[in-house]
C-alpha cells in the first residue's frame, strides 16, 4: 500500500504534465495487471480515452487504475476487472491520465492467497458468462 504521501507526489507530478511509474497493489484488476505489476500513467484528461482502456483516477487522495466501461462528457464509469460492479462515477476533474502496464510478473499456476479468492471467483464467473452469451 502506498503512502499518502507517495500518493500525493504521484498525482502532483502527473497533474504538472509528468509521466510517473509506479508499483501498484491490490488484485482489483487481475489478471490484467497483477498486485506487484508496475504501471507508467501518461497525463491526459478525457480526450481519446475509449471504454477498454486502462486509466488512473484520484479519488479520496488515493490513485486508482482501473479499465474504462464507458465515457461521458462529464467523467468516466470504471471498474476493476475483478470486482462485479462499477466504481463510483469519476468526474473528470479527477482523471490523471492513461495507465499502461510496463512490467509484472508471469501468470502462472499457483494456488491464490485468501485475499485473492474473491477475484479468482469472479474473473471465472465473468469468462463463463461471456462464453455463454456467444
Amino acid at each position: 500500500m502506498q503512502t499518502v504521501d507517495a500518493e500525493r507526489v504521484i498525482v502532483d507530478a502527473l497533474r504538472a504534465g509528468r509521466r510517473v511509474g509506479w508499483t501498484v497493489r491490490g488484485s482489483s484488476m487481475w489478471p490484467a495487471v497483477r498486485d506487484g505489476a508496475v504501471v507508467d500513467v501518461d497525463p491526459s484528461g478525457l480526450e481519446g480515452l475509449r471504454a477498454g482502456d486502462l486509466v488512473a483516477y484520484e479519488r479520496a487522495g488515493k490513485v486508482i487504475v482501473h479499465r474504462v466501461v464507458t465515457v461521458l462528457p462529464a467523467g468516466l464509469r470504471c471498474r476493476g476487472d475483478a470486482v462485479a460492479v462499477d466504481d463510483p462515477f469519476v468526474p473528470r476533474t479527477s482523471v490523471l491520465g492513461r495507465a499502461t502496464v510496463r512490467t509484472q510478473r508471469a501468470l502462472g499456476l499457483r494456488v491464490p492467497r485468501p485475499r485473492e479468492f474473491g477475484a479468482v471467483l469472479r474473473a471465472l464467473r465473468g469468462a463463463v458468462r461471456g462464453a455463454w452469451r456467444r
